[in-house]
């Protein structure tokens, strides 16, 4: 439609300019007339089909060419810089083919148009037709100066190809359907459609997923093996009409490609999709097409927006995906967590209960009185009650990073509850009172002992714990945890105690083990993050 715009145009400059055309006034007429007829024909081929428009495309740009440089003949005076078709022509020809074949076509319809007008110019000049050189030389260094700009724009332009999607409501990594809802709804509007589906495979499953929006219904089914294959990866994109079995291919290289024959694509024959165009994305986790058919309009021009928007489709499946699988993540580090207080504090609690209470009964048989064993069990339940109200506050509340506490005194306290209810002498050495640390790891380090403690007593029958804390000059904690057990067996002489180990490993130190007949020893250099 633009170039019937242009020509009538032109046609009607020179109609009314008295002094137009320059020379040959029939057949400047005739040519324009003829071009005007060719124009309105050409634009009726695109508007009625998108496949001769594509197929037609070179030799009409050839035929502009021609055209020009022949009004060229006709017009050229020399006082005709505004009769001349030379501006009007020139941009819409550089402009006709940055649409169509972007920089590659704009920089060989320059150089066509550069030469095909050189030679012109030479022979008017020759047959002395024009004796004004200077304006010839102008022109062309016009023509030059407008290809490189509409060159460097039509490069600038692959890269601004670029869709943004609306953003779901609700909890990333739980908004799929929402994603390609709010997709299908976007690729309505955006291509002017009435219907939109998307198919994702994922690799370790046999079903393809199918969303549909139907006339802005939005539906979604799960299609078994047998529905139909599996789909192809593809990352261009298609302009396809079944019905004729046509289709224009883009492939991200901006290269188009017109192909004839049946498409074998089973999606489009289950979804009826008679005329449309069709993208296909690769994403992390899985691939699928997108699809748009019953649209107002289509046409070649549409193939990079169609490619661009199922691009952005796999990149925001990715980014659900990734959502999700930091959700997992973060679920499996609080169970963990969990499992290992669980198992440091009540656990060993239990173990520490029943332990005593087998020695009661020995206590009792002898004729002994358990009083005094049964108050300090009960001290050590409330204070067992206390530790487990403080765990469950921390699960709630989490931990300000900010706070700190004295780790020596925290030790301390701990100890004397240790020794009273394992029956051993607990205790600790520290030449750095107060020593501040962050609560989260003042906490963690309680389980520590606690754990060592416990797996100290039970496995180790052991009588006495000493501990050592300090503070070495590169602003690391040293702790040495040792026994008079009968220390490890030799068949478990290489295990690691896994709570223990995953404790320290969380908070950046590393723990080495030593053990004799004399006992076990823990030693763990822990990087100290000061505390405000």
């Amino acid at each position: 439609m633009s170039r019937a715009i242009l020509a009538g145009v032109f046609l009607l400059a020179v109609w009314i300019d008295p002094d137009e055309p320059a020379r040959n006034v029939g057949a400047g007429f005739a040519l324009l007339t003829t071009y005007l007829g060719w124009t309105l024909i050409a634009a009726l081929i695109a508007w009625r089909s998108w496949w001769w428009d594509f197929r037609l495309a070179r030799l009409a740009q050839i035929a502009d060419i021609g055209v020009f440089i022949t009004a060229s003949f006709f017009t050229e005076t020399n006082t005709s810089d505004f009769g001349s078709p030379f501006i009007a022509f020139a941009a819409f020809l550089l402009l006709t083919a940055a649409v169509r074949w972007r920089w590659r076509g704009v920089v060989a319809t320059a150089l066509l148009l550069l030469a095909s007008y050189g030679l012109a110019g030479l022979a008017i000049k020759t047959l002395g037709l024009i004796s004004n050189p200077y304006q010839f030389e102008r022109r062309m260094t016009y023509m030059i100066v407008l290809s490189i700009m509409i060159v460097w724009l039509s490069i600038d332009q692959q890269f601004a190809r670029l869709v943004s999607l609306p953003e779901p409501a609700g909890i990333s990594g739980k908004r799929r359907p929402q994603v390609l809802a709010g997709a299908l709804a976007f690729a309505r509007d955006m291509f002017n459609a009435r219907n939109a589906a998307i198919a994702v495979s994922r690799p370790e499953e046999p079903w393809i997923d199918l969303y549909r929006d139907i006339d802005g219904v939005f539906m979604h089914e799960r299609v078994g093996p047998d529905g139909f294959p599996g789909l192809a990866v593809n990352a261009g994109a298609v302009l396809f009409d079944r019905h004729r079995r046509r289709r224009i291919v883009w492939h991200t290289s901006d290269r188009y490609e017109a192909v004839t024959g049946s498409l074998a694509n089973p999606l489009l024959a289950a979804l009826e999709a008679r005329e449309g165009l069709l993208g296909g994305f690769a994403a992390a986790s899985s691939h699928g097409h997108v699809v748009v058919w019953d649209a107002a309009d289509t046409c070649t021009d549409n193939l990079p927006a169609i490619a661009a928007l199922a691009q952005e489709i796999g990149h925001a499946l990715d980014r659900e995906e990734m959502a999700m699988l930091a959700q997992s993540i973060a679920v499996s580090h609080a169970r963990n967590a969990l499992a290992r207080d669980l198992h440091d504090s009540a656990a060993q609690f239990l173990a520490g209960t029943q332990f005593r209470l087998e020695a009661m009964r020995r206590w009792i048989r002898q004729g002994g009185d358990p009083e005094t064993e049964i108050t300090a069990m009960k001290a050590a339940l409330r204070s067992e009650q206390s530790h487990m109200r403080a765990m469950i506050d921390r699960l709630r509340h989490g931990i300000d990073g900010d706070r700190s506490t004295d780790l020596v005194a925290e030790i301390e306290g701990l100890l004397v509850e240790l020794g009273d209810h394992w029956h051993i002498a607990a205790t600790l050495r520290s030449d750095r009172s107060p020593l501040p640390v962050p609560i989260g790891t003042a906490y963690e380090l309680r389980q520590v002992v606690r754990e060592a403690v416990a797996n100290a007593v039970r496995h180790g029958n052991c009588s006495r714990m000493a501990i050592d804390l300090d503070q070495s000059d590169h602003n690391s904690l040293l702790i040495s945890i040792a026994d008079n057990g009968k220390g490890l067996p030799e068949a478990s002489r290489m295990l690691r105690p896994q709570s223990i180990s995953e404790r320290i490993e969380a908070l950046g130190g590393t723990l080495r083990i030593a053990s004799n007949a004399g006992g076990v020893q823990l030693d763990i250099d822990l990087p100290l993050v000061s505390a405000g």
